[in-house]
C-alpha cells in the first residue's frame, strides 16, 4: 500500500512503513490499509485468524490500546465534531463496531 509520501509493505511477520520494519504476530491478516488524518499517518492491519485489529502510526509504534476485537479493514476518520477519531469494523455475523480513540 502507498501514497506520494509512505510505502506500506507487509510480507510473514513483518511490518514496515516508511523503511521501519516491526515484527507482528503470524496471522492471516488484511491488506494494510493506509489513512492520513489531521497530518498523522495512520496504518491498520486485521487478523482475520485472531479477529484482531492493529493501528501504528508513521515510526511502526502501536498506537496505545490495540490491538482490539474486529473482524474485517476499518473505515477510520474523524465522524463527529469533537476531537477523537472513530473507525467502524464488523463485528459478529450482523453486527458492526464503531470504536473512538480517546
Amino acid at each position: 500500500t502507498s501514497s506520494s509520501k509512505t510505502l506500506v509493505t507487509h510480507s510473514e511477520n513483518k511490518l514496515s512503513i516508511r523503511n521501519k520494519t516491526v515484527e507482528i504476530d503470524y496471522g492471516n491478516y488484511t491488506v494494510p490499509q493506509l489513512f492520513y488524518i489531521n497530518d498523522k499517518i495512520y496504518v491498520a492491519l486485521t487478523d482475520l485468524q485472531s479477529q484482531k485489529i492493529h493501528l501504528y502510526d508513521s515510526q511502526t509504534k502501536a498506537i496505545p490500546n490495540f490491538p482490539v476485537y474486529g473482524n474485517s479493514k476499518i473505515d477510520f476518520d474523524n465522524i463527529d465534531k469533537d476531537r477523537n477519531l472513530e473507525f467502524v469494523t464488523k463485528g459478529e455475523d450482523n453486527s458492526i463496531i464503531l470504536y473512538q480513540i480517546n
